[in-house]
Order: C-alpha cells, then structure tokens, then sequence
C-alpha cells in the first residue's frame, strides 16, 4: 500500500467521538461578560474602541446575535409569550438581557445561554 493509500484508509477510519463537556461560552456568565463588553464597545470612540473589539470579537458578535436570534425566534413561534415593540434596537435587547442577568443568583448563571436570553425577553416583553 501507499503513502497516499495508507493516509486515504486512515482518514475514513470511524473514530470513537465522545460527547463533547459543554464550552464556558454556553453559559450565562460569559454571555454577560460578552454583552458587558459588547455595551463597553458601543459607549467607546477612536482607539479604545478597537481595543474593546480585540479583546473578544466572537464574544460581541456571539452576544446581539444570539439575543436578536432568540427573540426573532421568540415572535415567531411564541407570539403570544414574547411582543417586542417594533422599534427595538439589538442594543435594546442587549441591555435588557444584561439588566435580567445581573438580577439573577449565581447559581442560576450557570444555565444555558439561549434559555436565559429567553426567559430575560419573555419577564420584560410579556405580550399583553
């Protein structure tokens, strides 16, 4: 056999996957330190502002679109649990998320992001 055969072979050999542990980034608590910095972002100008991006670009772009993602989802297929008014910005949504995290035990904080992000936007956008 080959090199090259023998490499072919050993690329379409199954290999024995795990559950992967769940990644910190799923959490409540790094969700609130990426739309913490998200907001730090948004508030800087000039240089501070590319400083702030360095820092955890993933992490911004990780916080408006997973709020915005839930809540578009949220209206979709909840319309009657969750009535954001037309004329809310991300940042909005942002924020609000924030506000709802910081009020929370830490021990709550540990939950998946997606869940909270939910639950922050139906406790503060409940259809009437």
């Amino acid at each position: 056999m080959t090199a090259l055969g023998l490499f072919l072979a050993l690329l379409s050999t199954p290999t024995i996957t795990t559950q992967p542990a769940p990644s910190p980034i799923t959490s409540g608590t790094r969700l609130m330190e990426q739309c913490q910095l998200y907001f730090e972002f948004l508030g800087r100008t000039g240089a501070g502002r590319e400083e702030t991006f360095d820092d955890d670009p993933f992490g911004l772009g990780y916080c408006a679109g997973l709020i915005r993602g839930v809540a578009v989802m949220a209206e979709t297929l909840m319309p009657t649990r969750v009535c954001l008014p037309a004329d809310t910005s991300t940042a909005n949504a942002v924020w609000t998320v924030i506000q709802y995290l910081e009020n929370l035990e830490p021990e709550t904080l540990v939950e998946p992001d997606a869940e909270l992000v939910l639950r922050a936007l139906e406790d503060t956008f409940r259809c009437p």
